[in-house]
């Protein structure tokens, strides 16, 4: 064994074993204290240390025991609490592993929203800042994590938004741990969010590439070579954190609908607010491509991925290396989000409990502000499930 590591996530405690070669194990769970124990056969201590303090309220602490079988880890817990051991094969720079989660009972699956004024319907955003935890996602010069760096640029895009006032912003993370993508769109569409925005980092073998470059999700494919294989490579970070894309099928199996062809629209209007004030505010050059990204794929908002520069690149590294830049960039995205709700604004309804229908709104967005569900919209105004709605048609909302 060679090193122990832990991350803390608001639903669970991510303990990680480093190992030098594939081990066979056996988990077992004793009382009186709590604690979850894995033996690693034949595994010996080297490079890890004895004992790892975690003291996070779930996990106390990780011990290591070398026995003539193997190794013990030794996970102490306050309290019982329900757990998965499982192992992982070598991926790119990571070695085997041998993974335990530590679940927190009762925990919501989305983060709480950040509060802002009352002067009419909040707009939703949610910010996806990419990767985390054992997953760094690119390095730039060889110590520059993209995971740092787009949490930063998604913590001041938050503070940017919520200072402006009219927003309600969800991370999908909130610190430097590991959320599956399918994790990451169940707690997007469970926000109930207006838009959706996922920062990462890019990197290119041309190390002349640089730039921003913003992808909205394609039903039909991606636009380039280059935007299959970055699709490919961002889809793949699943495996760093132990989520294979085949583990949950009936999620990461399912394309965009294409009755969401609105959804898209939008989401390509939402990729060139960005890159627009990208370009003109001399933030960063810009493109706009389409990819298959699963983070993108059957979210039921319009939703762009936007990758910051490369960290391939050394005058990107050097702007990106920088905290102001990061909050530069976080402001210029935040601009887009204006422009972007400036052309899709909210119609209130009036007090004959109907509501007449904005450029852009769909019957999901429409139910969500007036607290029905789809079917009761439709219910209300008979209409079919296959019915499509068009600017200035009046709707019931009077089951609100």
């Amino acid at each position: 064994m060679s090193a122990v590591r832990h991350w803390t996530a608001p639903d669970h405690t991510r303990i990680v074993v480093d190992l030098t070669g594939e081990s066979s194990y056996s988990t077992r769970v004793l009382t009186g204290p709590d604690r979850v124990v894995v033996l690693v056969v034949g595994a010996e201590i080297s490079g890890a240390p004895r004992e790892t303090d975690v003291a996070d309220g779930l996990v106390d602490r990780v011990r290591l025991n070398q026995l003539s079988s193997g190794v013990q880890v030794v996970v102490d817990l306050p309290e019982p609490a329900p757990h998965n051991v499982f192992p992982l094969r070598p991926y790119l720079t990571k070695p085997h592993r041998i993974v335990v989660d530590v679940m927190r009972e009762g925990a919501s699956a989305a983060t709480a929203p950040v509060a802002v004024p009352d002067n009419g319907p909040p707009r939703v955003v949610v910010i996806d800042p990419g990767h985390g935890g054992e997953d760094p996602g690119t390095l730039g010069n060889g110590k520059l994590k993209e995971k740092d760096v787009v949490f930063d640029i998604a913590k001041y895009l938050e503070d940017e938004l919520t200072q402006r006032g009219g927003y309600e912003v969800y991370l999908t993370r909130k610190g430097d741990y590991f959320v599956p993508l399918a994790q990451r769109k169940m707690r997007a569409n469970e926000s109930g969010g207006d838009v959706f925005i996922s920062i990462h980092a890019n990197s290119a073998p041309n190390r002349n590439a640089s730039g921003s470059e913003v992808f909205f999700v394609s039903p039909r494919g991606a636009s380039d070579q280059a935007a299959r294989e970055l699709a490919d490579r961002e889809n793949a970070c699943d495996l760093v954190g132990g989520v294979s894309p085949d583990a949950d099928s009936d999620v990461l199996s399912i394309l965009l609908d294409l009755k969401m062809s609105d959804s898209v629209d939008k989401s390509s209007d939402l990729a060139s607010f960005v890159t627009s004030r990208l370009r003109d505010s001399g933030t960063s050059a810009c493109v706009v491509k389409q990819a298959g990204f699963v983070v993108l794929k059957q979210l039921s908002m319009p939703s762009v991925l936007v990758e910051v520069g490369f960290l391939t690149n050394s005058d990107d590294v050097r702007r990106l290396q920088k905290q102001e830049y990061r909050r530069q960039y976080a402001r210029t995205l935040a601009d887009a989000v204006d422009d972007y709700f400036g052309r899709y604004s909210q119609v209130v309804s009036n007090e004959s409990g109907e509501h007449k229908v904005a450029p852009g709104e769909t019957l999901w967005s429409i139910a969500r502000r007036y607290g029905l569900t789809v079917g009761e919209l439709r219910e209300l105004n008979g209409l079919a499930e296959d019915a499509t709605i068009q600017v200035d048609q009046v709707l019931s909302v009077e089951g609100s």
